[in-house]
């Protein structure tokens, strides 16, 4: 399982394969509880193959499902964070940011009456200042706190985008394993301490579903929405810094004759 982690880079295993693990754990649960494990043969291969095929359908349905999300709840730009009357950021940092955008761009900056009387046009500018800026903080190291933000705005996007199918998959495990406790099937029943297991699965979905339903929700991701907007204005001060000159190595007068002849 970690040799397979290693084939995603840091914000894809995080932001979509985390929350297509954590959206479809119950039906995994199921599907390692109806497989004997007591030896290796075509039927663990299987239920190992069709885990590692789900986890991957997840994961690419996640970062669909999270930018129809995303469409929907605007959350993509936060262009009322640069406003004049926004309070999340100091005046001072956004004048100064708002005045370096406008050279980058060479555009007139927004004033508060602009942000009043034409917001579309405000919102363009701030819109495309954000975008300049997250091109300019490609990277990780340097802009840690920001990777950091968009991983968790990524998160919750595409988990809250899995919500429904997660409920959806949770309300077919629960059936499943109703179905199995009442009717018993003679495969079923045959299998080690399956009853156990199969209550053990039934609460893990209830309070599985339980998280996905209070905890997963569109506040939060506004919440983490606005956290990465503001840290993507702060990276202005970083990028207004001047790089620091590289130092040159000081060529002694014994090394510079030499290089002479």
């Amino acid at each position: 399982m970690t040799d397979l982690f290693k084939n995603f880079d840091t914000y894809s295993l995080r932001a979509r394969v985390f929350p297509a693990l954590i959206a479809g754990l119950p039906t995994l649960a199921l599907l390692f509880v109806l497989v004997p494990w007591n030896d290796i043969g075509l039927s663990q291969v299987t239920a190992t193959a069709m885990s590692f095929v789900l986890l991957f359908a997840f994961a690419d349905v996640a970062r669909r499902r999270g930018k129809l999300i995303e469409a929907k709840l605007g959350t993509g730009t936060t262009p009322e964070l640069w406003y004049h009357s926004n309070t999340a950021i100091a005046s001072g940092t956004k004048d100064r940011c708002r005045a370096y955008m406008a050279k980058q761009m060479k555009l007139p900056a927004p004033t508060a009456e602009d942000e009043t009387k034409m917001p579309q046009q405000a919102n363009d500018f701030y819109i495309a200042a954000s975008n300049w800026i997250r091109e300019h903080t490609r990277d990780q190291r340097k802009f840690a706190i920001l990777f950091s933000e968009n991983i968790t705005y990524g998160f919750r996007r595409n988990l809250l985008g899995l919500k429904p199918i997660a409920l959806a998959f949770n309300a077919l495990v629960l059936l499943i394993c109703g179905a199995i406790l009442y009717i018993r099937p003679a495969y079923f029943v045959q299998l080690t301490k399956i009853d156990e297991k199969l209550v053990i699965v039934m609460i893990a979905v209830v309070l599985h579903s339980a998280y996905m339903l209070f905890a997963v929700g569109a506040g939060g991701l506004r919440e983490a929405s606005w956290a990465y907007g503001r840290q993507l204005i702060l990276c202005c001060e970083t990028l207004m810094k001047p790089e620091p000159a590289t130092p040159r190595t000081p060529i002694k007068a014994g090394a510079k004759n030499n290089a002479d002849h």
